[in-house]
């Protein structure tokens, strides 16, 4: 600004200052508008993305339908169709993962911040849309060519992903433009040669690298809807021809709960009528002469049937074979009794319950309690233990998986009762009175309890006991065993003592029972 022969004054600094500020103003205008054009391109295929992707959904509707109708003829091209879409799937995740890594950095926010951002907002809501900086360094890192950075890394899984679609695809694919190449000659505006990386994510700003990475986006969609289709196009290649259509009903499980929803898919398939079709089913043959195996077969077993075979079909190419195979589910005939006076459990006890769901495997039944009155485990196939811990009632609700659905199958209530009260037994007398001879007195040797006419097997055990009678002279003798129910020394010599017609009274009789009440009883017994 100051001439060249003397230095600039203070004043000349400024208006230089100025000028450079005037001059960045007016390229920052320019930059606004393009930027707002990158925005918009960059929002816009983002939606036609999206509609790209339910196009191609369909595709595979309709490629599943064929499968559904015919899976040997179709089973290996949807199989492998199937496989792209899983590549496709991942390469998207990918390229999806990098643009919320972009937009996080520049930013400077969470990754999970950026998902979010360009899911609402798109780029019209990132604020440092013209950022070259950030970006380069994530893309370029520190190297001149690009290898150190985000852009060698998808390069690579690009070229990994077109080459999976090509050995896909084989050599009857060859045909197919699927794009995505990265192994072109770029130049810059002087005429220098660059790599893809440098070509791409060099010093370009957020919103121009979220445009390029849409349009990589679009390409892996489009060389997946290519290969699918032709997939679909090549599984009646070579084969007869079709003459006749045929409606056909494929449910997703032929058994239905109440309240529950029948679901299939209708649609139909195309056969030759006029070809001739052997078949091989566990080691029987079978001929069709309408273009249709009709195969049928008793259920005289129970439970998940399971057939395979082979179908041989006339080409003009010679006869090739197609493996088949299919399963249906053979029910034994059921009846259900539910006597309602014996639907009881005990506290304490082992309660045996069985339980058992028509049309579904014993492995595929879960039972659970409602509430926190018991507790109920598995003993085996069908078979459950509940253990009450209170009398009160107890709700079991029991769940059955059909075909990956979890399904209530109703609650069926029992009453819960503590147990009968037991009864003391000495020898062969049992109850509250009874008459014994002295010598069976002392080999009985011990108080026993049992419940009578209870089917559970239950331990109780006698904790203490007090032993009464009265001496040859008339004195009364009480004796007292506070460790069980065997009767001491003492006891022992007092019944040698004894006559007939004496009587020895068995008092204040402690029991415990499993669940930990106790229970006192008494017992009056006459020598004979």
């Amino acid at each position: 600004m100051g001439a060249t022969n003397c230095p600039e004054t203070p004043r000349q600094r400024m208006i230089g200052m100025m000028y450079l500020v005037l001059t960045a103003m007016l390229a920052l205008n320019v930059s606004v508008e393009i930027i707002n054009a990158f925005v918009t391109v960059g929002d816009s295929m983002e939606a036609t993305n999206k509609n790209f992707s339910k196009k191609i959904e369909s595709t595979y509707i309709q490629f599943h339908h064929a499968y559904e109708a015919d899976k040997e003829k179709v089973g290996e091209k949807w199989a492998e169709a199937q496989k792209v879409r899983s590549l496709t799937k991942e390469m998207i995740a990918y390229i999806e993962n990098v643009k919320s890594e972009l937009v996080a950095r520049t930013e400077d926010i969470s990754k999970d911040e950026a998902t979010k951002l360009l899911e609402e907002s798109g780029a019209q809501g990132i604020s440092k849309k013209d950022n070259f900086d950030i970006p380069t360094n994530y893309f370029i890192g520190q190297s001149n060519d690009g290898s150190a950075g985000e852009a060698r890394k998808l390069k690579n899984e690009l070229e990994k992903y077109r080459k999976s679609l090509i050995n896909v695809v084989g050599e009857g694919g060859k045909h197919l433009k699927l794009g995505l190449e990265t192994d072109g000659k770029y130049y810059n505006a002087d005429g220098e040669e660059l790599n893809w990386e440098m070509k791409h994510f060099y010093h370009t700003v957020c919103v121009a690298d979220l445009v390029i990475l849409n349009k990589y986006k679009a390409e892996v969609l489009n060389a997946e809807l290519d290969v699918v289709n032709f997939l679909y196009s090549s599984v009646s290649a070579g084969d007869f021809k079709f003459d006749n259509v045929r409606a056909r009903v494929v449910p997703k499980s032929t058994y239905i709960l109440q309240g529950g929803a029948y679901e299939a898919e209708i649609f139909v398939a195309a056969y030759d009528s006029k070809s001739k079709l052997e078949a091989e089913i566990a080691g029987h043959k079978y001929v069709g002469d309408t273009g249709v195996i009709n195969y049928k077969s008793v259920g005289s077993g129970i439970g998940q049937q399971r057939y395979s075979g082979m179908i041989y079909v006339k080409k003009e190419t010679g006869t090739e074979a197609y493996p088949f195979s299919g399963d249906y589910f053979v029910a034994p005939p059921a009846v259900v009794i539910s006597p309602t006076n014996m639907n009881v459990f005990y506290v304490g006890v082992e309660n045996p319950v069985d339980i058992a769901v028509p049309g579904a495997s014993a492995e595929s039944i879960t039972p659970q309690v409602l509430g926190g009155q018991a507790t109920i485990t598995k003993a085996s196939a069908g078979k459950y233990i509940v253990t009450a811990r209170q009398p009160a009632l107890v709700k079991i609700e029991v769940f059955a998986d059909f075909a990956g659905q979890k399904r209530s199958m109703g609650v069926k209530e029992y009453r819960c009762k503590r147990i009968p009260p037991a009864q003391p037994i000495v020898g062969r007398v049992q109850g509250t009175n009874g008459s014994i001879s002295r010598e069976e007195l002392l080999a009985a040797d011990r108080i026993m309890v049992r419940i009578p006419d209870f089917e559970f097997p239950v331990k109780l055990t006698v904790k203490s006991f007090q032993f009464r009678t009265t001496s040859p002279e008339g004195k009364v003798v009480r004796y007292d065993n506070a460790g069980g129910g065997t009767f001491t020394s003492d006891m022992r010599t007092a019944i040698q003592s004894l006559r007939r017609g004496n009587r020895v009274n068995l008092e204040d009789i402690l029991i415990q029972k499993p669940d930990g009440s106790t229970e006192s009883l008494s017992m009056s017994l006459k020598i004979q």
